[in-house]
């Protein structure tokens, strides 16, 4: 039975999807408020600004967060004999991390981590 917590690094990824619709959100609406006829509302442009900025920078921190955990689980593994997952599951990190700034890679990424996260259940339990 493995000791490794590190699955729980990898299981953030989802977080990197809400925070690319919400730095999306930011965006569109920050473009909005600028662009409106009449007086701008400079509030609301800072606050979506704000928003856009933290929320794409975060999406990154996450992605690289289940980067590292996914690789350090995959080496803590190794050594096990219920399942010692092969180094090229690194590469799912890789695209998740990718997809954080170019958000049509979480269409593969999501999938993937989820299968790994499946597999590693399925072979190792959650310890």
């Amino acid at each position: 039975m493995s000791r490794s917590s590190w699955w729980y690094g990898i299981a953030l990824f989802p977080l990197v999807l809400l925070l690319e619709f919400l730095s999306g959100f930011g965006s569109r609406t920050f473009i909005a408020a600028s662009s409106a006829p009449g007086e701008p509302n400079i509030a609301v442009g800072i606050a979506s600004f704000a928003l856009s900025v933290a929320a794409f920078w975060g999406g990154i921190l996450v992605a690289l967060i289940v980067l590292v955990c996914l690789l350090i689980d995959i080496r803590t593994l190794n050594s096990e004999e219920a399942w010692s997952p092969s180094p090229v599951w690194g590469l799912a990190g890789l695209l998740h991390l990718a997809g954080a700034v170019f958000s049509v890679l979480l269409v593969l990424s999501v999938p993937v981590l989820s299968y790994y996260l499946y597999r590693r259940h399925d072979r190792v339990g959650t310890s």
